[in-house]
């Protein structure tokens, strides 16, 4: 689940702070198996923008990934709903007895306005980062050159990430305890020059919540302390795997895809934190050297987004991780296959400006990022003339986008202008 699109954003938030109020649809028990999030799209478009056409199937729409979200950020509601019915659910609603945060100014307010500050920690990306690049490629660990300013606000994200985990263990949101622990590993990396143990850990104990066996609660709570972050060391083992020598391992929790709870929970919650985490496990084992496991990682992710549809939003995450294989490969020094991937996330961008339904700025965005692993690429093999010379190209394409943008709101402007005299 890769964060990307900001124009969607508000519609996300007020949908997941919204979700579960009494006598809303939310509070129904939907079956299991109907219970699919945004894996199919709709007739009917409910945000709008061309990003969310769907480009294999005319007049079918994607909802911007609400339907997943909520899917996840519900889970531990519908899970109780399913067990023990609507109305014996209603009345540990109506009587506070719901999981949540209970001290401390957080436990002042309800759990759906916890869940709502949830849903802001973890799904809401920072204006401005688009520009950036894609925030799920792997160009490399900490470099620990960063202004002040930059630090602060890497060091703000880390603390967020940790903050997510914390209320989504209170909150006993399953799935949102495995997303909290695939982004603290994406912010130990970017802090932390040598992150990548650390990272690693945070991503194995993220696919043991999502997946088929069990997991160790209090190894995911040991996560959440912040006396167990960075500055230190971590005080467990790089696998995760114990706390002293004497520890004996308390594999309590069923995995989210664990057999015991299909019956109450789909198999596409797992998989949405899967694609999260193995991400993330990919990204970490690049920083540590590991670049074949890496790739392995990666294309694991690549084949749990095959029958996903094709919109800009499941198509920047092919692209993204298009770009890790070819990174990956291009940290061993293999610059054809990193040229071969590159190519592959290209494409999908020139497929969405081409085409006809595709979403032509995330296109245009997609086609920079790959443009710009080739022109690293170039400069790492020593060919700084070619590396350049793309470098301008994009550049130049940029100034171009900026003076249309410009010129139509202008349009829009003497438009409204011209509305409001007509009015007057």
């Amino acid at each position: 689940m890769a964060k990307k699109s900001s124009k969607s954003k508000g519609s996300k938030e007020e949908s997941l702070t919204t979700s579960g109020n009494p006598g809303s649809e939310a509070s129904l028990i939907k079956p299991v198996e109907e219970d699919v999030g945004s894996k199919y799209p709709s007739q009917t478009q409910s945000l709008p923008g061309s990003q969310f056409n769907v480009l294999d199937k005319p007049g079918y729409y994607d909802d911007g990934g609400v339907g997943d979200l909520q899917l996840i950020i519900d889970l531990h509601d519908s899970v109780t709903k399913r067990i023990k019915g609507l109305p014996a659910y209603l009345v540990l609603k109506d009587s506070d007895g719901l999981p949540k945060a209970r001290r401390g100014q957080m436990g002042k307010v309800s759990r759906g306005d916890q869940k709502g500050q949830l849903a802001q920690l973890l799904f809401c990306e920072d204006p401005g980062d688009e520009d950036k690049g894609p925030s799920e490629v792997f160009y490399g660990t900490a470099s620990g050159e960063d202004d002040q300013l930059t630090l602060r606000h890497k060091i703000h994200r880390l603390q967020q990430a940790q903050a997510s985990l914390r209320l989504s263990i209170l909150l006993r949101e399953a799935g949102c305890v495995s997303l909290s622990l695939s982004e603290l590993c994406k912010r130990r990396l970017q802090v932390i020059k040598n992150g990548g143990a650390g990272a690693l850990r945070a991503a194995k104990l993220a696919l043991e919540i999502c997946g088929e066996g069990s997991w160790d609660p209090e190894l995911v709570v040991l996560e959440a302390d912040d006396d167990n972050n960075i500055w230190d060391g971590p005080k467990v083992d790089t696998e995760g795997r114990q706390l002293g020598k004497d520890r004996i391992e308390d594999r309590s929790q069923p995995g989210l895809a664990n057999e015991g709870n299909k019956k109450f929970i789909n198999e596409r919650v797992s998989l949405l934190c899967k694609r999260s985490a193995y991400l993330q496990k990919g990204n970490a084992l690049q920083a540590l050297g590991r670049f074949e496991e890496a790739r392995t990682s990666y294309i694991t992710c690549l084949g749990l987004l095959d029958d996903e549809i094709r919109t800009s939003r499941t198509d920047w995450e092919r692209m993204s991780l298009n770009l890790n294989i070819g990174n990956a490969w291009l940290a061993e020094g293999n610059m054809e296959k990193a040229k071969e991937f590159w190519s592959k996330a290209e494409a999908y961008g020139t497929e969405h400006v081409e085409h006809e339904l595709g979403a032509k700025k995330e296109g245009k965005a997609m086609i920079a990022a790959a443009r710009k692993c080739l022109a690293r690429g170039y400069s790492k093999q020593g060919e700084e003339g070619k590396a350049k010379e793309i470098v301008t190209e994009l550049l130049e394409e940029k100034r171009k986008d900026m003076d249309i943008e410009a010129e139509e709101r202008k349009k829009l402007e003497e438009g409204k202008k011209e509305k409001a005299a007509i009015k007057a």
